[in-house]
């Protein structure tokens, strides 16, 4: 069960790129979220969305898949997302904000394509989403 309507976490390695995700941007998005949208506005269904953002080199993390999956007795939404690592090497704190809230809004929209919440207005939760990150 999730503690707030968004949850916002990261698996990344002990490392400068962990730094990136971690330091700054996962409280920063959750936060954001949080604050500036409700679940319950854009219809029944969905009262969840978890997301995990994968920082791991994937040649050596053979546990960690991406995930979507929506559980409709609980209402949550469960994403697992993979950021590319190579990327993320070169990138910038603000650059990995960047990455994080264009892969959040990729995952959203594969999770609206898995059928759950059916009466959920997913186009306009993706445009908040997508304008509230921008505007950030």
């Amino acid at each position: 069960m999730l503690y707030t309507a968004f949850v916002v976490s990261s698996i990344t390695e002990d490392n400068s790129i962990g730094d990136k995700i971690d330091a700054n941007n996962v409280q920063w998005m959750e936060q954001l979220l949080n604050a500036r949208l409700q679940l319950a506005a854009y219809g029944p269904g969905l009262k969840g969305i978890g997301v995990v953002f994968l920082g791991t080199a994937p040649e050596a993390d053979g546990i960690h898949e991406e995930e979507i999956r929506f559980d409709a007795a609980s209402g949550e939404a469960y994403l697992q997302l993979r950021l590319p690592y190579a990327v993320l090497e070169q990138a910038s704190e603000a650059e990995v904000r960047g990455l994080m809230a264009r892969r959040y809004v990729e995952g959203l929209r594969d999770l609206a394509g898995v059928g759950g919440a059916a009466d959920f207005d997913w186009e306009r939760l993706l445009g908040d989403v997508e304008r509230e990150m921008r505007e950030e």
